[in-house]
């Protein structure tokens, strides 16, 4: 390893090589490949995925996925200021993509981590071996081009996965022994609320303290809509579609009203509340008044 006319933290040496490595093969059809790839694992996409599958497609696994997932990304968050590591964008030699938006500190990936708690839990619920397949190679693939578009340390990536695995794993097993429990209502809403309430006393910055009022609006309008609305998704596929895309507007709207100054905490945890909200107990209720959602005990 040559040495290096510029200063590195220790340990770090192997990694910037490496970049520069990965970045030896950059071609324009490369860095395309890359772009699209990585944007598979930005926030939106599963802030759009994850409430779809709970309006349209299965609710008992989309709750369950959507609480791990934000559990993750509000660790991610949390111990990124812990960690407090610099992205190598602006190293001498290291070429960065997406320069505008790589500010800020990076380990452990975002990206890295969220692609694996999400596409791991996806994997144990479908329970198909093609699917695991494609897993491991859209979990490699993101992780790599984050590499590749100089957005990350190797490290930031290893430690995403191996944080995205451990709540994969333990996360979708402390869901199903969730599931199988019928607590009463007020352990379960005194549950939805201190949890994320814990979370909001122990956050670090404005990103895991709205990760934490999300999962405080999604886990306490889930048990309120239980208790009052006791709703089910209707079989019928266009019902289904609509519910999604009545959802998806709602979603939209909310971000749209609160457009506030977003550098405040309170304003972060008021749009997750509201947006927490609207997932689990006022979307449904849209829906039965439109007719997309029947009563459990319905005919």
């Amino acid at each position: 390893m040559s040495e290096l006319d510029f200063p590195l933290p220790s340990g770090y040496g192997w990694q910037y090589h490496l970049l520069l490595w990965l970045q030896s093969f950059h071609s324009p059809i490369l860095d395309q490949v890359a772009r699209a790839v990585s944007f598979t694992g930005l926030e939106w996409f599963y802030m759009l995925v994850l409430p779809v599958l709970f309006w349209a497609v299965n609710r008992e696994i989309g709750l369950r996925l959507t609480y791990v997932f934000l559990t993750s990304m509000y660790v991610n968050a949390w111990t990124k200021v812990l960690f407090h590591v610099r992205r190598p964008t602006g190293v001498p030699g290291i070429r960065t993509d997406f320069a505008s938006s790589a500010s800020g500190l990076s380990m452990p990936s975002g990206h890295a981590q969220g692609t694996l708690t999400f596409w791991w839990m996806v994997g144990a619920w479908a329970k198909r071996r093609w699917l695991w397949f494609v897993v491991l190679v859209l979990v490699f693939a993101i992780g790599v081009s984050r590499l590749y578009l100089g957005l990350h340390w190797p490290l930031d990536v290893l430690t995403g996965w191996a944080f995205g695995l451990a709540f994969a794993v333990v996360g979708w097993a402390l869901g199903k022994w969730w599931s199988y429990r019928s607590y009463s209502f007020s352990i379960r809403l005194t549950m939805a609320i201190a949890f994320p309430l814990v979370l909001l006393l122990l956050h670090r910055d404005s990103t895991s303290a709205s990760y934490a009022s999300l999962l405080l609006g999604i886990g306490s309008g889930a048990a309120l809509e239980e208790r009052w609305l006791n709703l089910r998704i209707d079989p019928v596929l266009w019902k289904r579609i609509s519910a999604a895309v009545i959802g998806i507007a709602g979603l939209i709207a909310v971000q749209w009203l609160i457009k506030w100054p977003q550098d405040t905490v309170f304003w972060e945890v008021l749009k997750g509340l509201l947006t927490g909200l609207w997932g689990t107990l006022l979307a449904p209720y849209v829906f039965e008044l439109c007719g997309l959602y029947k009563k459990k005990d319905a005919d």
